[in-house]
């Protein structure tokens, strides 16, 4: 249970690898401006301080939406699980078409995410000169970024039913966005490039939100027909 938790949250974080490359490569690049590091081998270790923040961060969003995802289906029985599916499935179709430019993005969320965001990069801010806590803090309020992909992600988390698989699910997510987002800190900017032709944002954004109807749409005798058999 715990491998496919796991490799749940990694599969969502591995879709979301353009979407990262472009957001979040450019806040990992500022980031270790800001602690200006003296050597490459000092910037690549504050860049994997920052991950290990960062994923912190994610792991403990996933175990408080867990938490109450578990207590919700625990005070109402069988139906919560379906209402929980429709509302996730809705969440992960309008993070799609965010991405594909097909919607707005809620601007009042981005707003207090950001805010808490702030909040915590100001209180951390005296840990900067610090060798080790300086790299950390700096990811753990990365962790909270406004992000639509990370609204669907801790969202999705709920549904894992407990504390520690919210947390897994997360941890999960954070693992499969580092590839994307360590390619575009060291200067492959290759990811962003592809990520900003609005014809690529469509096509991964459209297979996002067909994801979502699916998760609802493609009952439990359906899915075996795409699985390979020997």
């Amino acid at each position: 249970m715990t491998l496919s938790v796991i490799a749940s949250g990694m599969a969502f974080g591995l879709a979301s690898a353009l979407h990262c490359a472009a957001m979040c490569g450019g806040i990992a690049c500022g980031a270790l401006m800001l602690l200006g590091a003296e050597s490459p081998a000092e910037r690549n270790r504050q860049l994997a301080l920052m991950q290990v923040g960062r994923i912190a961060t994610y792991a403990t969003l996933g175990a408080i939406a867990g938490a109450i995802g578990g207590e919700f289906a625990a005070a109402r029985g069988g139906t919560s699980f379906a209402v929980m599916q429709w509302a996730a499935a809705a969440m992960l179709m309008w993070t799609g078409l965010v991405i594909a430019g097909a919607m707005p993005r809620f601007v009042l969320l981005d707003r207090g995410w950001s805010y808490v965001a702030g909040t915590v990069e100001r209180v951390t801010a005296p840990l900067r000169k610090r060798r080790t806590a300086g790299p950390l803090a700096l990811g753990a309020a990365w962790g909270l970024n406004a992000c639509p992909m990370l609204y669907g992600a801790v969202f999705f988390s709920s549904l894992t039913g407990s504390t520690a698989n919210g947390f897994q699910f997360m941890a999960g997510f954070g693992l499969g966005t580092v590839p994307a987002v360590v390619a575009a800190a060291t200067g492959l900017t290759f990811l962003r490039a592809i990520n900003g032709k609005p014809a690529v944002r469509w096509v991964a954004g459209s297979l996002i939100a067909f994801t979502g109807f699916a998760s609802v749409y493609m009952t439990g005798h359906i899915i075996p027909g795409f699985c390979l058999t020997q």
